[in-house]
């Protein structure tokens, strides 16, 4: 993916200055890289909504061209508006080819499950993990193929056949899938109803005016023996 990106000058930098651009159809934006100094960009606006769309994951590479250089870099930032969803900032970082970069990979669950076949219940934990890695072994996407699981099989992330230059950052031994039994489904939600239905309310004990008055002759009494 490419995209042209321009250089913003002294007087387009600035909250103010960034209303004006976006008026004029460009977003603001910032290019950052490990020991540089960071580039105050802006690119137009159909543009940077064109490459969200057509972004596969967070761990897509997109060349920048910027001052006639092209440039590898990762969206790390879309700020949006929270009321309107309009673009307002978009923050890139500069990817060099011999350093290793922490990102996102996708998980793709294929196959259809046997367990699932017969009843079980797919019960999916992880949709993504965190890899770091060179950018030349950056993966957009894990497939993990689901096919053979049965009730109460589950597939954890040391299961993965990952190759060796790809270091996952989460727990090794943590479940990515499991095929859960449809009666173990409806024993922890039985258990969850007998537990709210056995929670009592204490209600605050209702004293006729009666009761009232003969406790107030006792109190009475008690305090003159």
């Amino acid at each position: 993916m490419k995209i042209e990106v321009k250089s913003r000058n002294k007087k387009e930098i600035g909250s103010n200055r960034a209303k004006h651009i976006r008026k004029e159809g460009w977003i603001p934006g910032v290019i950052y890289g490990h020991g540089e100094k960071s580039s105050h960009i802006k690119l137009k606006e159909e543009e940077l909504r064109r490459l969200i769309h057509e972004l596969r994951s967070e761990a897509t590479l997109i060349t920048l061209n910027h001052k006639g250089k092209e440039l590898l870099a990762l969206i790390r930032e879309v700020v949006r508006d929270p009321l309107t969803e309009n673009l307002l900032h978009v923050d890139f970082q500069h990817i060099h080819e011999n350093e290793e970069v922490t990102t996102y990979a996708a998980l793709n669950f294929e196959g259809e499950s046997a367990g699932v076949k017969e009843g079980g219940i797919l019960n999916i934990e992880h949709r993504q993990l965190t890899i770091k890695c060179l950018p030349k072994d950056m993966l957009e996407e894990i497939v993990v193929d689901i096919s053979n699981l049965e009730i109460g099989d589950s597939i954890h992330i040391k299961d993965l056949d990952l190759p060796e230059r790809i270091k996952i950052e989460e727990d090794p031994g943590a479940t990515i899938v499991n095929v859960l039994s449809p009666r173990k489904v409806v024993e922890v939600k039985t258990e969850e109803e007998e537990l709210l239905l056995g929670e009592e309310i204490e209600e605050p004990e209702l004293v006729s005016e009666e009761g009232a008055e003969k406790g107030k002759l006792e109190e009475k009494e008690e305090t003159k023996e």
